[in-house]
This record gives structure tokens, C-alpha cells and sequence, in this order.
């Protein structure tokens, strides 16, 4: 089966048109019912948009062409057509679904009265052009709407190094427009290189021991201690890291490797499920 992404505990795979959802927990499963469409074949990512339990919890699948929906407990997905690019990443924030796709546009995606995806408008700050842009990721901080942007750029003397940036959406303009924040305070935000699995952020991590106005990345190495390598803001990553040559692409396996810190899918899923659980025991 192919892994299409993790969502409130659990773990999604599907197989044409069999699906899985495994507790991460616990290791139970849920079997939604058989996805019979011709366009199951390229479905990319799946997420749940509320808990499993919940009266109003639904899965969702995308794919190239359309999105699938299957309202859990019932017997059978709706397919909706899809007109925009490959979605890369979705976050919930203030009770509203965003995505954001391969080009770089954000989107709201409604379910009610029936499933629609509406692009937002949004201005790009002068901060958000400077070198090449590797890899953007969507973090919900508190009541910010964050983008964080690992950048590369090349000097003559010491070669390739890479810098996190991170920009809050500023919804209290039209159209809504990226703002740099340079400083993320008593907050430590969690990346995956998979974004199909979820971003979290951390209010006071020197509770458990971590840092703030910190970047948490998953460790490559299965070997280390640590499942995590922290980046603080600013902090400039030095020469030595490779990087690929194709800026904000879709993951596949194979074409990346920040062979510093950042990690592969398999083992970056294994580092949600030990955020989730460390956060769950202190929060």
C-alpha cells in the first residue's frame, strides 16, 4: 500500500481502491469502503478533517484530477472535480481548511453545502524572492497563519548554505499579504520533509528541554539519539549540506537529500508519530 499522509493520529494508506487507517497509537485500523473510480490510480495525499470520532469527520483524497470524500461511517465516497495544481500541504486554522499547491497559491477548501476549493488572494513580500527557494512549509502558530521557507543561496568563498525564514499571513489586508517574522518568541515550530504529514507548533518547549524560536527537522540518521536536529531562526545552515536542484517540487522517493538533517519519508513519518506522542504527554 502507498502512504498518503498522517492526520489526527493516524496513518493513511491506500491501495488503488483499498484504503487503511492505522492508529498510531494503538494500531488499530479503520477500513473505509472501496474507492471505485478511474481516477484513483494517481491519488497522491489523503487527510482526515477532524478526529475519527467526530460526528463531522471526514476523509479526503486528492489526486491529480479530482478530490474523493468519504463521510466516516457512511458507505460510499463522493467525487468532486479538482481544477487547480497538485496539493502539496493542507493546515486547519481558525476553523477553516487551507491548502497550498505546487505553484506556491493558497487555497480554502469548504464542505458545505458541498466540497469546493477557492483560491486566495495573496501578495508576496520582496523577502519571500531572495535566493532559491527549496522548500515551503505551512505551520499554524497560536492565531498566525505561518509560512516557513528554507532557502539556498551560493557564495564564491563558502559554497552552498541554506536559511530558514518564516512570514505570518496577514489577513487584515486585500488581498492578505506575507509578512516577515523575525523572531518566533516562546515558540519552536516541527517540520517534515513529507508534507502530507502535519506541522505542529510548541509554546514554551524548555518544558520538556527544547528551545524556543527554534525549528525542529527530522535527523537522517536512524542511528542518533536525537529524532531531531534544532535549527534556530536566522541561524544560517553552512556549506555541505546537498542540495536538489528543483525548488518546491512534490516529494518522491529518491530526489532529495539534504543529508544534513533533513530525512527520509519512512523515517520522517516515524518522527511525527514521536512529536505527536511527546507533545501529547506534556500538553
Amino acid at each position: 500500500m502507498r502512504y498518503l499522509g498522517c492526520s489526527y493520529g493516524y496513518l493513511i494508506f491506500s491501495n488503488l481502491e483499498q484504503c487503511l487507517l492505522v492508529d498510531a497509537y494503538s494500531g488499530a485500523t479503520v477500513k473505509p469502503p472501496k474507492l471505485k473510480s478511474t481516477g484513483n490510480h494517481d491519488i497522491y495525499c489523503g487527510f482526515l478533517v477532524a478526529p475519527i470520532n467526530s460526528s463531522n469527520s471526514c476523509l479526503l483524497f486528492c489526486s491529480r484530477s479530482s478530490m474523493f470524500q468519504w463521510q466516516v461511517g457512511s458507505n460510499s465516497w463522493s467525487e468532486h472535480p479538482l481544477d487547480v495544481g497538485r496539493i502539496l500541504q493542507v493546515v486547519f486554522f481558525k476553523g477553516e481548511m487551507f491548502a497550498r499547491d505546487l505553484l506556491g497559491r493558497l487555497h480554502r477548501i469548504s464542505l458545505v453545502p458541498q466540497l469546493s476549493v477557492q483560491e486566495v488572494a495573496v501578495m508576496w513580500g520582496e523577502d519571500m524572492v531572495l535566493g532559491m527557494s527549496y522548500k515551503q512549509w505551512l505551520v499554524v502558530c497560536g492565531d498566525m497563519l505561518l509560512l516557513v521557507d528554507f532557502s539556498v543561496s551560493i557564495d564564491h568563498f563558502s559554497g552552498f548554505s541554506g536559511t530558514f525564514k518564516v512570514f505570518r499571513l496577514d489577513f487584515t489586508v486585500e488581498p492578505a499579504k506575507w509578512v516577515k517574522v523575525d523572531n518566533l518568541g516562546d515558540n519552536a515550530l516541527f517540520l517534515s520533509i513529507d508534507r502530507r504529514n502535519p506541522t505542529f507548533s510548541c509554546m514554551s518547549p524548555e518544558r520538556w528541554g527544547g528551545k524556543s524560536n527554534s525549528i525542529y527537522v527530522a535527523n537522517p540518521s536512524a542511528g542518533c539519539n536525537e529524532p531531531w536536529r534544532v535549527v534556530e531562526l536566522g541561524e544560517v545552515v553552512p556549506a555541505g549540506i546537498t542540495y536538489s536542484s528543483e525548488p518546491i517540487m512534490a516529494p518522491r522517493p529518491g530526489w532529495y537529500e539534504l543529508s544534513d538533517f533533513l530525512a527520509e519519508v519512512e523515517l520522517d513519518t516515524m518522527f511525527t508519530v514521536t512529536v505527536i506522542s511527546a507533545l501529547r504527554s506534556i500538553l
